[in-house]
């Protein structure tokens, strides 16, 4: 999977009128509340891309290409990370502490 190419939502990039967050937060839904910090990288068109963090987020969860990962904004720079698997049931994380 390319991890680095996931695609965050245009609505998301339109947020930030132009100027991009150099860094966000993410916490994967339903697990602890540890933070995973990731910076964003953008096309010069106006796509945005979670960068240096997210390959280490993605895999620490197990996420994989055919899963299908909603991203929910909080105005802080923090996104909750809900991940469905395949079957489009929703993944559950007893804790990521230890990562």
């Amino acid at each position: 999977m390319s991890y680095d190419r996931l695609r965050l939502p245009q609505r998301f990039a339109s947020i930030f009128d132009g100027q991009k967050p150099h860094h966000i937060l993410l916490r994967v839904f339903g697990g602890a509340t540890i933070l995973w910090s990731a910076e964003v990288m953008s096309d010069g068109e106006g796509q945005m891309f979670p960068h240096n963090g997210w390959r280490r987020f993605a895999r620490s969860h197990t996420i994989d290409v055919e899963h299908f990962v909603v991203f929910q904004y909080d105005c802080h720079n923090e996104f909750n990370v809900t991940v469905f698997n395949e079957t489009m049931c929703r993944r559950h994380y007893h804790s990521d502490e230890n990562n």
